[in-house]
């Protein structure tokens, strides 16, 4: 997915508002996908260390893969943000947008200073069920970052 033409493939159906609804969501449908496959490996992973934690170094058992989904994260975050908004009248590729962004905060991948207004503006969806998602998340936010939820939404009303 980090090759480049696969980034500036996945990067045109997120953001042309052309691009086929179909093809969109099967992209965020792929991020989501790879995200779910790197968590559960991370998650086996981590038993695995949990088992030898007494006979090998941490260091020895460097992780390659392991910045791949933070990069995927960091590569793409602004595209699949806006993809929520550029076909607004999909519900299924809003849906998808969203359940990426919950996955990629639910591993920490990205700071949540730049999704929070995100998250609000999804808040306020028409479908029912998008906005209930948006609001746990937000909610999820303030209770894991004291105070943070606050003061983001003043900071972004000031710029």
């Amino acid at each position: 997915m980090l090759g480049q033409d696969m980034r500036e493939l996945y990067i045109d159906l997120l953001t042309r508002k052309e691009a086929p609804v179909k093809m969109c969501c099967q992209v965020l449908r792929n991020m989501l996908m790879y995200l779910m496959e790197e968590e559960a490996r991370m998650i086996k992973a981590d038993q695995k260390w949990k088992k030898l934690q007494n006979k090998e170094d941490l260091k020895e058992m460097g992780d390659i893969q392991s910045g791949h989904d933070v990069c995927l994260s960091c590569v793409f975050l602004l595209q699949i943000l806006e993809s929520f908004f550029h076909h607004h009248s999909q519900v299924q590729v809003r849906m998808i947008a969203l359940s990426v962004i919950t996955l990629i905060l639910r591993q920490g991948l990205v700071h949540p200073v730049q999704i929070v207004p995100y998250l609000i503006s999804m808040g306020t969806d028409s479908d029912s069920t998008i906005r209930t998602k948006a609001d746990q998340q937000v909610q999820e936010l303030d209770k894991k970052y004291l105070g943070f939820i606050q003061v983001t939404t003043i900071n972004t009303r000031q710029t």
